[in-house]
């Protein structure tokens, strides 16, 4: 379940990664506009769609020369301690000379695996500062209780929704070269497909 811990203002980088360094135990937090927001445990039909598709990313980033990281690796605007968001997606994918930190500030995919507990977080503060990225060209988010992907694409007239749904549909990540089918983004996971019409 996702909780947002109250303070009285909002926070930093800075404060986030104080609280984060105080903490004694295996939760995880990420800070979205301010706020501080726990992120769930992720199930396994989660761990299996990050897979699948985090994969055979990283297996094409790295034939390009790009790197492509699942699930550890952190999201900032820039190294301004003074930010207001520090998020943690299920992947990530930069181009560009290794930086060896422990945050990027120039993604160019970011995908998320929509856990009910903090939809609310990915779909509304998180989608917001992803927007805000100016290096950022694909944000996916991609649910686990039914087959549906939201594909935010940035195009010259500014960002381009696509939403897909059917086993057949490719999500593409035109930036990286990169594209994957629904098929294959749910494979091993229970989730509501599409009738076929048997003619």
């Amino acid at each position: 379940m996702a909780d947002a811990a109250h303070q009285p203002h909002p926070l930093t980088i800075a404060d986030y990664d104080r609280f984060v360094e105080a903490q004694h135990d295996d939760r995880e937090w990420e800070l979205v506009d301010g706020e501080l927001v726990m992120m769930s445990n992720p199930t396994e039909n989660h761990e299996q769609i990050a897979g699948n598709v985090g994969a055979p990313l990283k297996l094409a980033m790295d034939a390009a020369g790009c790197r492509s990281y699942q699930g550890g690796m952190r999201v900032q605007r820039s190294s301004d301690s003074r930010g207001k968001d520090k998020t943690k997606p299920d992947i990530v994918v930069r181009c560009g000379p290794r930086q060896n930190q422990t945050y990027v500030t120039d993604p160019l995919v970011v995908v998320e695996v929509l856990s009910p507990s903090t939809m609310d977080y990915d779909r509304g503060g998180k989608l917001k500062f992803y927007k805000s990225l100016p290096t950022l060209r694909h944000i996916a988010l991609i649910y686990q209780d039914q087959m549906r992907v939201e594909h935010y694409e940035r195009t010259d007239e500014g960002w381009r929704l696509d939403v897909l749904t059917a086993p057949d549909d490719v999500l593409r990540f035109d930036a990286v070269d990169f594209e994957i089918d629904l098929d294959r983004t749910y494979f091993d996971v229970p989730v509501r497909r599409p009738i076929l019409d048997a003619d």
